[in-house]
């Protein structure tokens, strides 16, 4: 007794192999027309080739005979596509990391979900650095009293993303010369940590220089800068 299997749209007998039944779900592809179907729904027993002489006759000539291919079945499949999917997740999740800086400060709004990303990682976000973007627009210089000062400022964000907050470096002058050197920290100016994009942000700061130097003050310089 021989199993066989015959191609539903050439015609085509092809003996069966167990492998044929037990691998990809017995769905195979027909090794002369391509025809794709499934095997266990074309199996016969022979017992005698004689009655059905054209079936069996590709069978019978063994240039004829030829191997069934077997196809990826559906659990292949699936587990390819979990794959991938997989993988396009990873490479998501690392191009979002690599860029997380460009992200927090273009669309704010993102900046939680990126702290919260970042933790597993043990990594940071901040707020883009870009000096050539911040301008001072205005300031000025004033005495209050002997030796009270207000300094005013009016800075401007020209990029189009936020950019972190600088430090203000301010030089109190006498006569042409640097009398008194201030650096101030971006988080003392009463500024927000964040420049918003194309805006501009005043502050202003009061201080005291001993009375022996506040005399012979007479002018001052700016500079904002990244420490």
């Amino acid at each position: 007794m021989a199993i066989v299997t015959l191609c539903p749209q050439c015609q085509t007998g092809f003996t069966v192999q167990p492998e044929h039944l037990s691998l990809a779900d017995g769905w195979v592809r027909c090794g002369l027309c391509t025809h794709v179907f499934a095997v266990d729904k074309h199996l016969y027993e022979m017992d005698d080739p004689k009655p059905v002489q054209e079936f069996i006759q590709p069978l019978s000539r063994p240039e004829q005979a030829r191997a069934l291919e077997v196809l990826p079945g559906k659990n292949d499949e699936w587990f390819s596509y979990t794959a991938l999917a997989a993988m396009s997740l990873v490479l998501c999740i690392q191009l979002v990391l690599f860029q997380r800086h460009w992200l927090a400060s273009r669309v704010p709004e993102l900046a939680p979900a990126l702290v919260g990303l970042c933790q597993p990682f043990s990594c940071d976000v901040y707020v883009l650095l870009d000096p050539e973007q911040v301008s001072m627009e205005s300031s000025s210089f004033k005495r209050l009293a002997d030796k009270d000062f207000v300094f005013e400022a009016v800075v401007r964000n020209l990029g189009d993303a936020e950019l972190a907050t600088p430090a203000l470096e301010l030089s109190l002058t006498s006569q042409g010369q640097v009398s008194l050197r201030k650096v101030i920290p971006a988080t003392e100016l009463g500024l927000p940590l964040a420049l918003q994009a194309r805006r501009t942000h005043s502050f202003s700061m009061h201080f005291n220089v001993e009375p022996a130097m506040s005399a012979d003050i007479d002018g001052f310089k700016a500079l904002l800068f990244y420490p």
